[in-house]
């Protein structure tokens, strides 16, 4: 079988995807990783096949907001990456038929096509239509995949990087638009979706709608015990870490005589924004910095491991002898080695905190699902959350020695981590993958448009 991931440039999702294809791999399936050419040469470092498409991404430059922005953001409003979040809102007050309407408007015309654009497509679509997979796996906001699998006939799933608030959406303006009399139906989704499938001489059909956003089944590594209430055809596999290509340092071999701390708030921040931030999009000038932070749990009867980044340590500057400052060490490794771990939240982090079973504190990034994750460790009794508007320096500090004096948190941790290990995990899930993806191949649907044939594609450069 012939497998086509495809992912837009970043490094995260990639991540994600990571242990799955190797597992395809591993079961003799061939594997192709289809991504913008900015994503290349970490694909090519997992050991993997990529694909270039479409032109570079350079997603960092949508972070960069203008310092009003930033300001907005802190406080939860527009610019940069925080609008996406208007997707995760779930509280059924704020669903009005005009909020999820503009949502979908500007998540389709806007967001959506950002990071998953028009020449990612029209490349994804002819090295398809080339190479033929049996199956596609997309990641979650990656909507090139779909339109490339009906194209050439692949079957095609959507593999989840958290929580699933594209469907939770989907549900409420399926429900919302049927609702509106006739002169208020607008309907941007399908606007947009007929749009992308006429490009390659394919016919819309409302029914497909809801396959083309959250594909013929879904690859779910959330914890089913985080999952949202969300009706689509699932397939569970376990978040396997996987972290990057790395070294470890000789220290972390060493058992260091008293509780070791993890401060870490995670790559997106550092990739995207330049640096660790505790707000995710711009802290204010009065708020606790990441060297704030590592310095006052110095206090601690501990040892403290924080990430930092080159040159957030001025020079001469003397960091208290129980921490220690690394630019990067893999928390696969890491946190077995930890007694408690302060992190951003994210999706990956929470995979790693879940599979090594540790006691965490969450200062929630605002990206996608942080804070709903770092609620569901807190419910459990295996973490504490702190929003970052409510950090305190002392309180950052009684929260950590509760999560080191506390017996109730490690035993909760250990639980939440034999739940995790109950999920199958990418190998046992392969099977699952060839059977459904032989019932659902089809007859190829798509032409190259005339603008896609003239191009010379990117898999080809």
């Amino acid at each position: 079988m012939r497998v086509l991931f495809t992912v837009f440039a970043a490094k995260p999702h990639l991540y994600n995807l990571v242990p799955l294809a190797w597992a395809l791999e591993a079961a003799g399936h061939e594997v192709r990783v289809a991504s913008q050419p900015d994503l290349t040469e970490a694909i090519t470092r997992t050991g993997l096949t990529a694909v270039p498409v479409g032109e570079a991404l350079q997603l960092a430059d949508s972070f960069q907001a203008p310092a009003a922005d930033a300001e907005r953001d802190t406080a939860g409003g527009g610019g940069g990456w925080r609008r996406l979040s208007g997707v995760t809102e779930t509280r059924p007050e704020k669903l009005t038929w005009n909020y999820v309407l503009g949502t979908l408007t500007i998540g389709c015309s806007m967001e959506y096509e950002h990071v998953a654009g028009q020449s990612m497509t029209d490349d994804l679509v002819e090295f398809a239509g080339a190479w033929r997979p049996d199956l596609v796996i997309w990641d979650a906001l990656t909507l090139a995949g779909p339109v490339a699998a009906l194209a050439c006939g692949a079957a095609h799933a959507r593999m989840l990087f958290g929580l699933d608030y594209n469907s939770a959406m989907l549900d409420t303006y399926f429900r919302l638009l049927g609702e509106q009399p006739a002169e208020r139906r607008d309907d941007p989704l399908s606007d947009y979706l007929s749009g992308r499938l006429s490009r390659y001489g394919m016919d819309f059909d409302p029914a497909m709608a809801r396959e083309l956003m959250t594909g013929q089944w879904t690859i779910d590594p959330t914890p089913p015990w985080m999952q949202l209430p969300v009706k689509v055809p699932l397939v569970p596999v376990r978040y396997v870490p996987y972290n990057g290509p790395s070294s470890l340092p000789g220290w972390i071999h060493h058992e260091p005589g008293r509780p070791r701390v993890c401060l870490s708030l995670g790559m997106s921040g550092r990739e995207l924004l330049g640096g660790d931030r505790v707000s995710g999009t711009g802290a204010a000038a009065s708020d606790p910095t990441v060297l704030d932070m590592a310095e006052a749990l110095a206090g601690l009867d501990a040892e403290i491991v924080v990430t930092l980044k080159s040159g957030q340590l001025s020079e001469g500057h003397r960091l208290p002898d129980n921490v220690h400052a690394v630019d990067f060490v893999p928390l696969d490794a890491l946190l077995p080695t930890c007694g408690a771990v302060i992190h951003h939240g994210g999706f990956g982090t929470v995979g790693n905190v879940l599979t090594h079973g540790v006691p965490s504190l969450t200062i929630p990034a605002p990206w996608w699902d942080e804070t709903a994750l770092g609620e569901h460790l807190a419910t459990r009794g295996a973490g504490l959350l702190t929003l970052p508007q409510e950090l305190t320096l002392d309180g950052l500090c009684a929260d950590v020695a509760r999560l080191l004096g506390e017996p109730s948190f490690l035993a909760a941790a250990r639980e939440v981590r034999e739940d995790q290990l109950a999920v199958p995990s990418p190998s046992q899930a392969v099977p699952e993958l060839e059977r459904r993806a032989a019932g659902h191949r089809s007859v190829p649907r798509g032409a190259h448009s005339s603008s896609a044939a003239s191009r010379r594609s990117a898999f080809r450069r």
